[in-house]
């Protein structure tokens, strides 16, 4: 049951640092081209999936740093659409 435990957590945490990855090479991508919309606000979706999931079951710190990444990234997104539209 333990090994369960462990084999749980582990492979759920390695979805958040996967998503903080995808997250800073989108970050790196941005600054050198032009990226689509849909890149950041597919982050922005996955970011709002994992605040829901810590709503419910992490601890303040997870949820806070999930938070801000995502708001992060909305507001990126926000950005880019309001920047291409005009």
């Amino acid at each position: 049951m333990w090994r369960a435990w462990v084999g749980f957590n582990f492979s759920h945490s390695l979805g958040v640092v996967l998503f903080g990855v995808l997250c800073i090479i989108a970050g790196a991508i941005i600054a050198t081209v032009a990226v689509s919309g849909w890149i950041l606000l597919l982050l922005s979706g996955i970011g709002l999936i994992y605040l829901a999931i810590g709503v419910q079951c992490w601890f303040r710190i997870p949820i806070a740093g999930v938070a801000v990444a995502t708001t992060c990234l909305l507001l990126a997104w926000l950005t880019y659409v309001t920047s291409s539209s005009n």
